[in-house]
């Protein structure tokens, strides 16, 4: 009944933002203001509001459009998230930016580190934190961008358990402190729509350095891989959507810099930062489908694992993803989704309730 209520409700949100697009205007802007309501294991249930700001260009051969994105969620946990993401295309499209600026008050569970990191050891510590990534990119050929990137991450107010890990500081960043780098990225992505793809590849690597230099508490570099493909398949409207997500370190990261298992779009089901190392893999298929009217449906698998060392990895010990999704759209001119999803782990299991869908 609740999430029938939630339903309906946003129905009507979207059906009073929805505007008759101007045909004559080189530019349409539109904004979707919606509440929110979700769940997520770290979280439990939170409220709080969406905005998404949306501008269309008409003319020239560019037809992607620019999205921003403000969300503010107070959760059943206490914690507050302030956010705002943006992707943006100028100059008919040769130069894009892609970035997020988020405040949390965030109290966390830690399990420890590496993949046999143990449930029953877990601690929990409150923190502030504070998010900036920024990619600034120049089109090379169609649909494939290159260019610099900044990534900052700075915990305050560190509070940990008495007596555990993080108390006896026995790992890098158990007091806080700042990580700064620069770095480099590439991204091929020739998707029409990035709240819910329906084909097309997005492709993005990325290397960033942290050090004194960059006015960085900790010396590593951190590497990233994240590579999409949506397939149409032949029956009308059922798609298959796969990705393979990587986070690559060396050097003496942060604990809250390793590679984190677990979220609300990729290895579902897991506490983010269950199991957290220098190294960390991913990959997961979903498939989706229409069911009728707004409704949709999604069935999903995938398996992921952390390590020291790239060498550690082994198959057979990847641990397991996988459940089921309901979708309804609340929104057809942004083709935006509510998502709720039930997932399976290992010895877990979660259920999420968010916008949009997990990649």
């Amino acid at each position: 009944m609740k999430l029938l209520c939630l339903l309906l409700l946003l129905s009507c949100y979207s059906q009073a933002t929805a505007q008759n697009p101007d045909s004559t205007n080189a530019r349409q802007r539109r904004v979707l203001l919606l509440p929110t309501v979700g769940h997520a294991p770290e979280t439990r249930w939170y409220i709080g509001a969406f905005s998404l700001f949306t501008l269309r260009h008409h003319s020239g051969t560019h037809t992607r459009p620019s999205q921003f994105i403000a969300a503010a969620n107070f959760t059943q946990n206490r914690q507050l998230v302030l956010s705002t993401e943006w992707n943006v295309f100028a100059k008919e499209g040769n130069y894009y930016s892609t970035g997020e600026l988020v405040y949390l008050k965030f109290p966390e569970n830690f399990y420890g580190i590496g993949p046999d990191a143990p449930a029953g050891h877990v601690e929990q510590y409150d923190s502030k934190r504070i998010e900036f990534n920024v990619t600034l990119l120049r089109r090379i050929k169609r649909h494939l961008y290159v260019g610099p990137r900044y990534q900052l991450q700075y915990m305050f107010a560190l509070e940990p358990a008495p007596g555990g890990i993080l108390d006896r500081k026995l790992v890098p960043g158990a007091t806080g402190g700042l990580s700064s780098g620069v770095g480099a990225a590439a991204v091929f992505d020739n998707r029409q729509h990035i709240l819910n793809p329906q084909q097309g590849t997005y492709a993005a690597a990325s290397a960033t350095a942290f050090g004194r230099a960059t006015g960085s508490d900790f010396g590593f570099i951190r590497y990233q891989l994240d590579l999409r493909h949506y397939f149409r398949l032949p029956w009308q409207q059922h798609l298959l959507a796969l990705q393979a997500y990587g986070v690559f370190s060396s050097g003496s990261p942060p604990f809250r810099m390793l590679g984190l298992l677990g979220s609300s779009s990729i290895m579902r089901g897991y506490y983010p930062g269950r199991y957290r190392e220098r190294q960390y893999l991913a990959l997961q298929a979903e498939y989706r489908l229409p069911l009728f009217r707004r409704f949709g449906a999604a069935a999903f698998a995938g398996a992921g694992d952390v390590a020291y060392q790239l060498r550690q990895f082994q198959l057979t010990e990847f641990k397991p993803s996988y459940g089921l999704g309901l979708r309804f759209k609340i929104n057809r001119q942004e083709n935006l989704n509510l998502r709720l999803d039930y997932a399976r782990g290992h010895n877990t299991s979660a259920f999420y309730l968010t916008l949009g869908e997990a990649f």
